[in-house]
């Protein structure tokens, strides 16, 4: 097998700081080490051309297991938590948690890029012009995490909830009550003559049977009577 891992004295300890950040110490060093080198820059460095292929091609390979994995932890841990829910909600709430924003976030909560490797072309960039490329490589780091838990989803789901998801979650679910509030604010709605009556503080008023609507927007409310 081609051997990846750089043993050099300071790269070393990059990843062994990097595995004390994301709080697991006994995971493979070599596919620790894949995941948090970027394709551009094995393209840079003087490893022979079929090394640098064998190792893109695992880099690929971590970050499509990671993707899935991810994807399933989130669909369960949301279909155990949230059972009042429906399916195009938790669909809404999935998509949230696997969009390239919040992976490239949760990217740097564990300060993947400080630890990674990335070509000259991409290391100018900011970290918003790169999300996508952290996003990919937090993919590849998780998916080196899961090999490293021995395929154990339980293992592998509890870290993520417990680092990551679950705080998320109730800041993305917060902000979509918060939304779903300001909507019902600025929607129309009808009242009855004797309700309109009644809420103006007219109780004894005669109800003509006024065909009434009411448009109440956030700022202004406009009543219409015919």
């Amino acid at each position: 097998m081609v051997q990846f891992y750089n043993s050099s004295t300071e790269r070393e300890q990059d990843i062994q700081a990097f595995l004390k950040i994301i709080g697991i110490s006994d995971l493979d060093k070599e596919l620790i080490e894949i995941s948090l080198m970027h394709p551009s820059y094995l393209y840079e460095s003087n490893v022979d051309r079929e090394k640098k292929d064998l190792q893109e091609k695992e880099y690929r390979r971590l970050a499509h297991l990671g993707d899935a994995v991810i994807g399933a932890i989130i669909t369960d841990y949301l279909y155990e938590q949230y059972s009042d829910l429906a399916e195009g909600e938790l669909t809404q709430l999935k998509q949230q948690l696997v969009g390239k924003v919040q992976l490239s976030e949760f990217a740097r909560q564990i300060s993947l890029h400080q630890f990674c490797l990335l070509g000259k072309s991409l290391q100018g960039r900011n970290l918003n012009e790169q999300g996508k490329l952290f996003a990919e490589m937090f993919e590849a780091v998780f998916g080196a995490i899961y090999l490293g838990l021995k395929r154990d989803f339980s293992s592998s789901k509890l870290w993520l909830i417990e680092r990551l998801l679950a705080d998320t979650l109730d800041e993305i679910i917060d902000l979509n009550e918060t939304d779903d509030e300001d909507k019902y604010e600025d929607s129309g709605y009808v009242l009855t003559t004797r309700e309109y009556l009644d809420m103006i503080g007219l109780h004894d008023f005669p109800d003509y049977g006024w065909a009434l609507f009411v448009l109440m927007t956030t700022n202004v409310n406009r009543v219409c009577m015919r």
